[in-house]
């Protein structure tokens, strides 16, 4: 198990940057100082050693990767990643049990912990929390230095209390706005893939992720990121004006009091600094 947490140092801000978010792939990076953290790793070595080039990083100078739960688009690239660097993958006990099925190649790199506990990475607090989603264990992070935090939750269902707690007061989080809800019914999708994507233990909905960015901004949350489009059932327009729609009717000033912006599927998107 890793070590509890004690004390934080660190005063530099903390940068974030998805490198990939759709179901083909999703990497997020997590930096402050020399503390550099990955979240999932569903995309390709080639494709994570590239973009972390362009800020001056290499694979081996990473403090762990944090995997949010088991499906591909999450962990592709572990198993690559794993053979040619010695890089921790952080996983909840449930998900860790299922990556060293997965990927036996990679299980003496995995660190077990238990979902809601909080560690330290480099100078970055690492806290765990449940989410709802179709697999047998879940979680999303809460990253907090001296000055800023993070929230990261996508492949969620539905919004719960759980979530809320970790997430509210958050100064910055990238939350998920997977589909619009009447183009999932109305497009090609088998019916029960429909049923499983609308389920609670789905994934969130543009009309969902603009609730949920109603309480962040009202708990101080100034900077947003939708994330983990669908390419078929969601457009990055729709999911913004929905979003940003919810956000104007409760009196958020779109571009003023909060900012608003969609991840890329699969290319790095901004570098965000908070």
């Amino acid at each position: 198990m890793l070590p509890p947490l004690d004390y934080l140092k660190g005063w530099v801000f903390m940068k974030i940057c998805t490198l990939a978010s759709s179901s083909s792939g999703n990497c997020t990076l997590v930096s402050q100082g020399s503390t550099h953290i990955l979240i999932d790793a569903g995309i390709s070595l080639r494709r994570i050693t590239a973009s972390l080039r362009q800020f001056g990083i290499s694979p081996d100078e990473l403090q762990g990767v944090l995997i949010t739960h088991e499906h591909s688009d999450h962990i592709s690239g572990i198993k690559m990643l794993v053979k040619y660097h010695k890089i921790p993958v952080l996983a909840p006990l449930g998900v860790a049990e299922a990556l060293c099925g997965t990927l036996p190649e990679a299980r003496d790199a995995i660190t077990w912990f238990q979902a809601g506990t909080e560690f330290v990475l480099g100078e970055i607090a690492v806290r765990s929390f449940l989410t709802p989603h179709d697999t047998p264990e879940s979680v999303g992070y809460r990253f907090d230095t001296d000055r800023s935090s993070l929230v990261f939750a996508t492949d969620i269902g539905c919004v719960t209390q759980t979530i809320l707690d970790a997430a509210l007061g958050a100064h910055m989080a990238v939350i998920e706005a997977n589909h619009d809800i009447r183009m999932l019914k109305c497009g090609s999708y088998p019916m029960y893939l429909k049923r499983r994507i609308l389920s609670e233990r789905g994934h969130l909905s543009n009309d969902d992720s603009g609730r949920l960015a109603v309480r962040l901004a009202a708990s101080g949350t100034r900077k947003i990121v939708l994330a983990h489009l669908s390419r078929e059932n969601n457009t990055p327009r729709l999911a913004y004006d929905t979003v940003g729609g919810a956000l104007q009717r409760q009196g958020a000033a779109v571009g003023g009091d909060i900012e608003l912006e969609t991840a890329p599927p699969d290319c790095m998107g901004r570098v965000y600094i908070v």
